[in-house]
């Protein structure tokens, strides 16, 4: 895994190296085994490499002069070996035994559709000379990052913003709609940022410059459920399996130990089994947790250590661990941390880092295979109160639903006229009304009341899955955009520590396979009387309780891990911060959300964010410190990252971070 970077002057001069060498020193963590530049001219091309296949080769910025054709790259093409066959079949000639060279033949031979072969996940430039053109290109689901945006008469591209920070022409000025996106969905959610002028290569996009015009076209897009014969639970069941267990075997290969995150949930515990069931030697395996009770699952981890035969190692963090590192992450990440456990998965990947370089992780399970059941079953809610508008009128419905006797109850719900706006009621760790609530005015004026973010997931109720069953439009719409802000996470306090995070269950062959599942496949009533019973209650208390999540995955961990494993409800690896919150958390919150600094921002209102921390909401699953926690991220990155820059236009290297 690696970090990228580089420059296009549109005018023509010739771009510093000076420059573009410091923007690719910032992303040295990606990278700590090797670097290089290349220039010609207006084109600058560079790379930080962390060595995973073919160590002594495979160094970048790579090129073939002949083509005058240049890349840089991150990521791991899994199928390379398949594609090099091919390509010698064609008629190319390899120097090397790097997927980094496939990657440069397949440019050649395919042109900008090359990515439609790979298997994989990257984020990669090519310049080609011949066409005078810049092509940037991020896998389809968007495991690795590529970010670019203008910066005078030039192009700048990068893995991360901190390499934009050291050009000495970048403005580094927040954009609230990314704000306001991240405080109620914990991302800048599709094509928004958080950096005002800065791009996304969305999933599955090649975005080409060329005279000076720029287009973004895509090569992939994420399928929407159609409706198929249902062939059975053992034949879903044994394609999947067979489909997971190839993805794990590809996500192996490397020249350097790998190990896998186990947290002892089914998930992580299937992909270690599968790799334990593929390895030639031991596999180690690690896991993170506080020491607050109940908030750990090292037992669990261990027990299916035990079980697989892997060697597993057990982290337990402190309260004093999580506040030592937060606000350093925050500088690292450019970016407020979107998940409270980041913390804890940087701190667990840096002590990986020194057993194994690669780790396989289970990202993407719950998004494919329905596990989110609290949400994913709010369909069931949705159908309902479309059957009860349909019979009282939307007049009279809307009227109830209103009405603050019915406030916080199911009876609320009846005011949504579409399933996108009850979706919104279901899916938030801020509801938009509290947020907005807690905003000036003006910065309410500058989100339009989140017009940007809505419009991302209304495009996809209303226009790319209107037709689908509304479980499916769900499970569509966590899989097009909550993944995202999980693999960003990854890929981030990752590539932290130099450890490269791979994601067998994010395997776009295995993705077009489950899709199409049907949905009671992945998630199930236990019983016709179960199915009834769910009439009288909401998706919230029925989950896990009237029906059975990840139906196809608990299925292979029956024949994989210990019973109690794959039957286990989800934990989520939460971070116990209302504990923290009636302690030395609210004080940290109250110093930094009303100090003077905070309040000249002008995103809050103090006495809206006084009453708040004064007040605490008596919520499950630690939403109301997510919630404080959250503004905190918010007010630590604009001093941490945006006053930065503000303060030295040399943009210094971030606040250290200790393992």
């Amino acid at each position: 895994m690696c970090g990228i970077t580089g420059l296009l002057d549109l005018s023509g001069k010739p771009v510093d190296a000076g420059v573009l060498g410091r923007m690719c020193e910032i992303l040295a963590h990606r990278g700590p085994d090797d670097s290089g530049v290349w220039t010609d001219g207006p084109i600058g091309l560079a790379h930080r490499r962390l060595s995973i296949i073919d160590l002594k080769d495979g160094q970048q910025p790579m090129a073939d002069a002949q083509a005058q054709v240049v890349v840089t790259y991150n990521g791991e093409i899994y199928n390379f070996q398949e594609l090099r066959a091919e390509l010698e079949g064609l008629g190319h000639v390899f120097r090397t035994r790097s997927d980094t060279e496939v990657l440069l033949k397949s440019y050649l031979q395919w042109g900008e559709d090359l990515a439609t072969r790979f298997n994989g996940m990257f984020g990669f430039a090519v310049w080609d000379g011949a066409e005078k053109k810049l092509i940037l290109v991020r896998d389809r689901l968007g495991i690795k990052p590529v970010y670019w945006t203008r910066i005078g008469d030039q192009i700048a591209f990068a893995s991360e913003n901190k390499a934009f920070m050291r050009h000495p022409g970048f403005v580094a000025e927040a954009d609230l709609d990314g704000i306001s996106s991240y405080l109620t969905f914990r991302q800048a959610v599709f094509d928004i940022t958080f950096f005002k002028g800065v791009n996304k290569v969305l999933p599955g996009h090649v975005v080409t410059f060329k005279d000076g015009d720029v287009r973004s076209r895509a090569y992939w897009t994420l399928p929407v459920p159609e409706p198929k014969e249902d062939r059975g639970q053992a034949y879903y069941l044994e394609e999947a399996e067979e489909l997971l267990s190839r993805a794990v075997k590809r996500r192996m290969i490397a020249d350097v130990p790998v190990g896998a995150y186990l947290s002892g949930g089914v998930d992580s515990s299937v992909i270690a089994a599968l790799m334990v069931r593929h390895a030639q030697s031991p596999v180690k395996t690690f896991s993170v947790g506080y020491i607050e009770e109940g908030y750990d699952e090292g037992d669990y981890a261990q027990a299916v250590a035990d079980h697989i035969g892997s060697e597993h190692e057990h982290l337990i963090l402190k309260q004093e661990d999580y506040f030592d590192n937060w606000r350093g992450l925050i500088s690292q990440n450019d970016i407020p941390l979107s998940i409270p456990h980041e913390v804890a998965l940087y701190q667990l990947s840096a002590h990986m880092k020194t057993k194994v370089t690669v780790a396989l992780s289970g990202e993407g399970a719950d998004e494919l295979f329905g596990g989110y059941g609290r949400v994913q079953r709010s369909p069931m809610d949705w159908k309902k109160i479309a059957a009860a508008r349909a019979v009282l009128g939307g007049r009279l419905a809307g009227w109830i639903g209103n009405r603050e006797v019915f406030k916080d109850t199911a009876w609320s719900w009846l005011r949504h006229a579409s399933h996108l706006d009850h979706f919104f009621d279901c899916y938030n760790w801020m509801p938009f009304e509290e947020k907005w609530s807690l905003m000036t005015p003006d910065a309410l004026r500058q989100i339009d009341t989140d017009a940007r973010t809505i419009g991302v997931f209304r495009k996809i109720f209303e226009d790319d899955a209107a037709n689908a069953d509304p479980y499916d439009r769900v499970l569509h719409t966590f899989q097009k955009i909550h993944l995202g802000g999980l693999l960003d996470r990854l890929d981030m306090m990752s590539m932290a520590s130099g450890l490269e995070a791979r994601v067998p269950f994010v395997d776009h062959e295995l993705i077009e396979f489950m899709v199409h599942v049907p949905r009671h496949h992945k998630m199930k009533w236990k019983s016709p009387l179960h199915k009834v019973r769910a009439l009288f209650h909401s998706s919230f208390t029925a989950s896990e309780w009237l029906d059975v999540n990840k139906v196809l995955i608990r299925k292979m961990g029956e024949k994989l891990v210990p019973p109690e494993i794959a039957r286990r409800k989800k934990l989520g690896f939460p971070t116990p911060l209302d504990s923290w919150m009636q302690g030395r958390m609210r004080g940290i919150a109250q110093d930094l959300l009303l100090d003077q600094t905070a309040r000249e921002r002008g995103i809050f209102i103090p006495e809206k964010v006084e009453a708040m921390l004064a007040n605490r909401q008596d919520l499950p699953y630690d939403f109301y410190g997510k919630k404080v926690w959250m503004m905190m991220n918010v007010e630590l990155w604009f001093r941490e990252v945006i006053g930065a820059r503000k303060n030295d236009s040399a943009a210094a290297q971030p606040a250290a971070v200790t393992a």
